[in-house]
C-alpha cells in the first residue's frame, strides 16, 4: 500500500502548542526546558533534575490548597541544584503567584545576587512572555538585590544569610548554600552564627502559607541540615522538613553515578581522588559522616557481651568535665562523660578496653549527684582521673572538691590540642585493638569517635586521650604491669 502522507491541521498545531505551554507553565522541569535561553549549555536532564522538579511541582500544589511545604535539597557540586531552584523557580513562582514574596538567601549576598538577576532577567525573555504575558518588572524596582512585579505586590529579594533581612518576608524562601567554604564548616564559631541566622532571621520571615527550601551541598556533620535533622527528632513542634538526599554514587543508578547524561565516570572518580574520603563523603555523597571513622576508624571495634572476656586489670573511670557557662549555655551543651577503661599491652601492642560510658547534659547539682551515685557504684577498685582543658581549666580540681574525703582523683591533663593528644590512639583503631562491652552507649559512642575531629562533640574521644595518657605513663596501671614498666626502662637506659 502507498504511504499516507500525514498533515496537522492549524488547530491541532495550536492545540499542540497551547498544551505546551499549559504544561510549561504547570511544571517546573517544562518551565525550564520551555524557557532556556543559554545557547552554549544545552538544557540536559538527569535523575536529580526529574526528582527536584517533582518535589518543586507538589510543593506549589499544597501552596494553592494553603499547605506549608518545607524541603532540603541535598545534591553534589556542580549538578545545577541552584540553576533548577535559585535561578529558575522565582521567575516561575512570581508568574504563578505575582502577588507573592521571594527570599533568595545563601553564604553571600553577592552570590544570591547573582541569582536574582539571572531569573529577573528570565522575566524579560519572548519565552517567558509566552507563558506569562502580564508579567512584568517594576522599571522603578529591578535592581539585582530587590526587584518588584509591576502592578503587582510581588517581590524578589536577595541577602545573605548573615546579612540583613529586615523588614522583609516571604511565600517562597530559598537558602542556596550557606556555608561558604571548608574553613567555615570546621568553624565552631561559624557554625553557630548561620545556625542563629537561620532560625532568628530566616525562618521568622515566613507567610503564613509557605514554601521554604533549603537547598546545599553539605560540608559538616554539624551544618544547618544536620541541625534541622536533630531538632526534628527532639522537637516535635519543630517545622518538618522533607529531606531529599541524592548522592553522587549509587547502586540504585544504571551506571552508578548521578548524572552520566554530563559527566563521565572518569569526572567522577578524578574528583573522588581529588577530595579524598571525607571530601568525598561531604560533597559528593552529602553525607559527612565518614562511615569507618575519620582519624579514629571505628569499624573494626570488637563488641563484647560477655564483661569476662574483659582482662583482670585496673580500670579508671576518666572524666571530661562541662561545667563553664559557654558550654552550658550554647545551643547544644556539651556534655560530662565518664569512660570507665583500661588500656593494656599485648604482645607489644596497646589495647583499649571501655566497660562503660556515663554521659549527661545537665546543671552543676544534678550533675555531681550523677558523678557521686557513680563513682559509689563503680567501687573504690576502678580509680578516677579527670583532665583540665581550655574550657574547664579547673576540672580536677573541681573533682577533687567534689570527691574530698572520698576517692582520689588522677590529673589526666596532657599536652598539645585534642587532634595531637588523640594521635596515639589512631594505631589501636587502626589495627582492631578497641574493644567495648555492649551497652545502650555503643552507638552513640561509636558515632562520636567516628566523626572526631570533625563533630559536635568530642568529650568521648577527650576521655580515651586523657586514658591513654595516663596509662602510657604508668598512672593509673595495677602495681605489676607498673612495676614491669619501669624495668623495661631501666633496661633501656642501661644499653644506652
Amino acid at each position: 500500500m502507498p504511504k499516507t502522507k500525514t498533515t496537522i491541521s492549524d488547530n491541532e498545531l495550536y492545540a499542540m502548542m497551547y498544551l505546551q505551554r499549559l504544561n510549561a507553565i504547570d511544571h517546573h522541569l517544562n518551565f525550564m526546558s520551555y524557557t532556556w535561553t543559554d545557547q552554549t549549555t544545552p538544557f540536559t536532564v538527569g535523575i536529580h533534575t526529574r526528582k527536584i522538579c517533582a518535589c518543586i511541582d507538589k510543593a506549589v500544589e499544597k501552596f494553592r490548597q494553603g499547605i506549608s511545604t518545607y524541603l532540603i535539597i541535598t545534591v553534589p557540586v556542580r549538578h545545577g541544584k541552584s540553576e533548577i531552584v535559585s535561578r529558575q523557580l522565582p521567575a516561575h513562582f512570581l508568574g504563578l503567584f505575582p502577588d507573592c514574596k521571594v527570599i533568595l538567601c545563601g553564604h553571600t549576598e553577592r552570590l544570591t545576587e547573582d541569582f536574582s538577576k539571572i531569573s529577573r532577567n528570565l522575566i524579560y525573555t519572548p519565552q517567558y512572555q509566552d507563558l506569562f504575558s502580564g508579567i512584568n518588572t517594576d522599571p522603578g524596582s529591578s535592581s539585582g538585590s530587590h526587584w518588584k512585579i509591576k502592578d503587582c505586590e510581588g517581590e524578589c529579594f536577595a541577602a545573605g544569610l548573615l546579612g540583613s533581612l529586615s523588614g522583609q518576608g516571604y511565600h517562597l524562601g530559598v537558602l542556596d548554600d550557606y556555608c561558604r567554604n571548608r574553613a567555615d564548616a570546621e568553624s565552631e564559631t561559624m557554625r553557630e552564627k548561620m545556625w542563629s541566622a537561620f532560625t532568628d532571621d530566616f525562618m521568622t520571615r515566613r507567610a503564613p502559607v509557605s514554601i521554604t527550601i533549603v537547598l546545599a551541598t553539605r560540608w559538616h556533620i554539624d551544618d544547618i541540615i544536620g541541625r534541622i535533622i536533630e531538632k526534628m527528632k527532639d522537637e516535635p513542634a519543630f517545622p518538618c522538613f522533607e529531606v531529599i538526599n541524592i548522592p553522587a554514587f549509587s547502586d540504585k543508578y544504571l551506571t552508578g553515578t548521578l548524572f552520566p547524561e554530563r559527566y563521565s565516570l572518569d569526572w567522577y572518580e578524578t574528583q573522588k581522588s581529588t577530595l579524598g574520603n571525607y571530601g568525598t563523603a561531604s560533597l559528593l555523597q552529602n553525607d559527612p559522616i565518614i562511615r569507618g571513622g575519620n582519624l579514629l576508624k571505628t569499624d573494626m571495634v570488637q563488641v563484647h557481651r560477655d564483661i569476662n572476656e574483659f582482662p583482670l586489670t585496673t580500670y579508671t573511670r576518666v572524666w571530661d568535665y562541662a561545667h563553664t557557662e559557654k558550654q552550658r549555655m550554647k545551643s547544644d551543651p556539651d556534655f560530662t562523660s565518664g569512660t570507665l577503661l583500661a588500656y593494656t599491652k599485648i604482645n607489644e601492642q596497646w589495647h583499649l578496653w571501655v566497660k562503660d560510658v556515663a554521659r549527661y547534659q545537665l546543671a552543676a547539682p544534678e550533675r555531681d549527684a550523677k558523678i557521686l551515685n557513680i563513682v559509689e557504684r563503680d567501687g573504690e577498685y576502678a580509680r578516677i582521673a579527670a583532665e583540665n582543658t581550655i574550657d574547664a581549666k579547673d576540672a580536677v580540681a573541681q573533682m577533687r572538691k567534689l570527691l574530698r574525703g572520698k576517692r582520689t582523683v588522677q590529673d589526666a591533663s596532657g599536652k598539645g590540642d585534642k587532634v595531637v593528644r588523640a594521635t596515639p590512639l589512631e594505631a589501636i583503631f587502626e589495627a582492631g585493638n578497641v574493644h567495648i562491652l555492649q551497652g545502650a552507649w555503643n552507638q552513640e559512642w561509636v558515632k562520636e569517635i567516628g566523626q572526631f575531629p570533625s563533630g559536635k562533640h568530642d568529650d568521648q574521644v577527650d576521655n580515651l586521650s586523657a586514658g591513654y595518657f595516663l596509662y602510657s605513663k604508668g598512672i593509673g596501671l595495677s602495681d605489676e604491669t607498673r612495676q614491669a614498666m619501669a624495668e623495661r626502662r631501666q633496661s633501656r637506659r642501661g644499653r644506652e
